[in-house]
């Protein structure tokens, strides 16, 4: 076993891998349909229900899509779309009625950098484990496992026509482009998070040196409440930034605008449950994964009236 942290990955298989083909510079991802080529395991806690977990990610076939699968046969699967999306309180949870899954937006963060387009998301447990709050350590676990890149070709989404989402003074929008940016702005009541804004091009390269290390994060203030709700049950310094009412409980930040990064990894993660890489300008200010999750339904039903006015022709 390969230890990464207090937390463990592991990798199993012998599977062979294609020669992988140069990564787009436009866009995050890969070219074509990929999985990974040897089943990595992730075990920790939940950093709300605080709970011992493991999650296996098991290779699959091209077109399989992400799917996640209970060791519980009769909990059945999910299949990972924002149509399967439940609740937005904190995280992000995925339920088919039966069984629910929280906080997945740290895992599809790195499974889109990665390019994985196809794989089984095996869990025996209701919460992907948090591990050290970024997306980093499962990035890196997917990566030496291998990525087993196919011959089929990988469409992005493109959209026809600008998507938005307002709700008060928080908005998303989703501009036609021909590579994949970000202008994210947050604006909490808080001196280092006031009027922060991020902007550039991110493709999986940018993504790995410049996203995936930030921490979630939280403020002192509202631990109590989150608690009595249910949430935050796991949460620590060893796996979250902590805000106090002036500056941070934490020692020491892997961004000096760690906040703000991890809000675009969230938002990153929360637009890969759409399991394509996307060509977009993206526009937000003060988002969060309720807006991503309603971007994301809203792109679908763009696409498949796109899908419908071309019949038509």
């Amino acid at each position: 076993m390969q230890t990464l942290s207090n937390e463990s990955v592991s990798t199993t298989s012998s599977a062979l891998m294609a020669p992988a083909l140069e990564l787009p510079a436009n866009r995050i991802g890969r070219q074509n349909r990929c999985t990974v080529a040897e089943t990595v395991s992730f075990t920790g806690t939940g950093i709300h229900t605080a709970g011992a977990t493991t999650l296996r990610i098991h290779p699959a076939a091209p077109g399989t899509g992400l799917i996640l699968q209970s060791t519980s046969p009769s909990l059945g699967i999910i299949p990972i779309s924002p149509l399967s999306v439940t609740e937005t309180a904190q995280a992000v949870t995925l339920s088919n009625g039966s069984w629910k899954v929280h906080t997945v937006e740290h895992v599809l963060c790195a499974m889109a950098v990665a390019g994985i387009t196809d794989a089984i998301l095996e869990l025996d447990g209701t919460e992907i484990p948090i591990l050290d709050g970024a997306a980093g350590e499962l990035y890196r676990g997917i990566m030496a496992a291998g990525v087993q890149e196919s011959d089929v070709a990988v469409e992005p989404i493109r959209l026809s026509a600008p998507v938005w989402v307002v709700k008060d003074d928080k908005y998303l929008v989703a501009i036609p482009a021909d590579d994949f940016r970000v202008t994210y702005t947050i604006d909490f009541p808080h001196p280092e998070l006031k009027g922060k804004t991020y902007h550039g091009l991110l493709n999986s390269e940018i993504m790995e040196q410049e996203i995936l290390e930030a921490r979630t994060f939280g403020f002192l203030k509202d631990v109590e409440e989150l608690r009595k709700r249910g949430l935050g049950m796991g949460a620590s310094l060893e796996n979250a930034v902590v805000l106090t009412d002036t500056g941070y409980l934490n020692d020491d930040l892997r961004y000096p605008d760690e906040c703000l990064r991890h809000k675009v990894l969230d938002l990153i993660g929360d637009l890969y449950l759409l399991g394509r890489p996307l060509m977009a300008h993206i526009i937000a200010f003060r988002a969060g994964h309720a807006l991503d999750v309603a971007l994301g339904r809203n792109i679908i039903a763009n696409l498949s009236g796109d899908e419908l006015a071309g019949r038509r022709n």
